[in-house]
């Protein structure tokens, strides 16, 4: 057993965790990595990365049923290879986990391969196949993200159970799928199974899906997805998984009581919990902890001295871009700086086609705090782009308080989860409506819906008819 010392030490290489590594040594840290099993964490191997390239395989296999619209004839229906598909999906993977290696050797930080435990000396063990190696570090970051939430249930560990972290190498298009969970994870993936050829029920347990999105923007959605086939039951609580006939049946209960459905897969996507694996000790020696999340304060400390936790594993948007930004955070104040974490302004991508992102206040919620806003969307199908691309299901909302400052922005339609930022940057730079309609967006554009959407605020969208008297304003 070698034993070495570092300023900072990173339990777990997933967005945040090598980031922070990143981060802490640009500004000339000695930094160690600790990853259990694969460089990136789950975003790149299971998680973002494969769910993006799969869903782009998914959008053009959806698209191409259109696609005589263009002019285009190609044999009817196309014909998909699975197995060519998780080929794609590797390859993308593989990019990407060897770009996070390249840069961890370009920025000079030393990688331990296998689990790394940590005490409150921060003394760090990493054992791999029996084998150990220790070291110890000034300050310790914890990263060490989350796992699928799996519900106790009868049947939930048998054969064609799915996860969101094992979905991704099948052989074969299932021909049928339950989804348990219509969270984000949950309808991203129906919305993929679904363009594959799958038919695809999702069961979900609360009112509606996707919990946090504007009702507005959540009724359109479900009409699009209802319209493709997409079979989605709300109000449902999943009782047991069981085989019967050579399919899965899922027993739920509801309000009207008992109901079955069956598929030849089971996809769980409830949630994700933290992944507290390697963290014994610290909680042994008084690691607070809430509901299986470790607690932090606005730098991203615990209540251990010198000990730092970022991502899945404190409570959070659960967010890659969210876990970045905290690695940030963390290491500038692991290497002794003053940095706080800032929630108020976090962009929401939800990757399905039509692609949603939303930042900020929904509108019930601008409603329930304050008490004069201003609420407006301007449709995809008046802008010129998108119809040139023939992408015109959807609109752009925006609200607004009463200084004309953006309180919350909802996308849904073409290039959603890029437009956001820029409603994102408005609202950390505190600009108002004035100055983004005052800015000149390029033609023929997207971006074009964003400023629309702001100029009917005003009671001026020039594609659109004002549905409220002008504001006249001296230039």
């Amino acid at each position: 057993m070698t034993s070495t010392h570092y300023d900072v030490a990173v339990i777990g290489a997933g967005p945040g965790g090598y980031v922070a590594a990143i981060r802490a040594a640009q500004q000339g840290a000695k930094v160690a990595i600790v990853e259990k099993q694969y460089m990136g964490g789950t975003c790149l191997n299971v998680g973002c990365i494969p769910s993006k390239a799969m869903l782009h395989v998914a959008e053009t296999l959806h698209q191409l049923a259109s696609i005589e619209d263009l002019g285009i004839t190609l044999p009817q229906p196309p014909v998909f290879n699975m197995k060519k598909a998780v080929s794609f999906k590797d390859k993308v993977v593989k990019r990407m986990t060897g770009g996070v290696s390249s840069l961890m050797k370009a920025n000079n930080i030393d990688v331990f391969d296998g689990l790394g435990t940590v005490d409150i000396s921060k003394t760090v063990t990493v054992t791999k196949n029996g084998e150990q190696q220790q070291f110890s570090a000034d300050k310790v970051i914890l990263a060490t993200g989350s796992v699928p939430l799996i519900p106790p249930m009868p049947g939930v560990d048998g054969d064609k159970i799915m996860n969101s972290d094992t979905c991704w190498n099948l052989s074969k298009t299932p021909e049928s799928l339950i989804c348990v969970g219509g969270g984000v994870i949950g309808i991203e993936l129906a919305c993929m199974f679904n363009a594959l050829g799958t038919q695809v029920t999702v069961i979900e347990m609360l009112p509606n899906i996707l919990a946090p999105v504007d009702e507005e923007v959540r009724k359109l959605l479900v009409r699009i997805l209802s319209k493709r086939g997409i079979n989605i039951v709300t109000g449902t609580k999943v009782e047991s998984i069981a085989d019967e006939n050579g399919q899965k049946k899922v027993v739920t209960s509801t309000d009207k009581g008992q109901q079955e459905f069956y598929g030849e897969y089971v996809l769980m996507a409830v949630s994700r919990r933290a992944n507290i694996a390697g963290l014994d000790k610290l909680i042994e020696q008084g690691l607070d902890t809430d509901r299986g999340r470790v607690r932090v304060n606005d730098k991203l400390e615990t209540n251990l001295p010198g000990i730092y936790a970022i991502g899945d594993l404190i409570h959070g948007a659960g967010l890659a871009h969210v876990a970045s930004t905290e690695g940030e955070i963390a290491a500038d104040n692991a290497i002794g700086h003053s940095a706080t974490m800032n929630y108020e302004v976090v962009p929401n991508p939800i990757y399905t086609f039509p692609e949603i992102a939303f930042v900020g206040l929904t509108e019930a919620a601008a409603r329930e705090k304050y008490s004069d806003i201003r609420v407006e969307r301007f449709p995809w199908a008046a802008i010129g782009k998108a119809v040139a691309i023939d992408e015109t299901e959807g609109f752009t909302k925006v609200i607004i308080g009463k200084y004309g400052e953006f309180l919350g922005a909802h996308i849904i339609g073409p290039d959603a989860t890029n437009l956001i930022s820029e409603y994102s940057l408005a609202m950390r730079g505190e600009l108002t409506v004035e100055e983004v309609s005052e800015t000149i967006h390029p033609h023929p554009t997207l971006s074009e819906g964003l400023r629309e959407a702001v100029l009917a605020v005003e009671g001026r969208p020039l594609h659109i008819g004002p549905k409220q008297k002008q504001v006249a304003r001296a230039r």
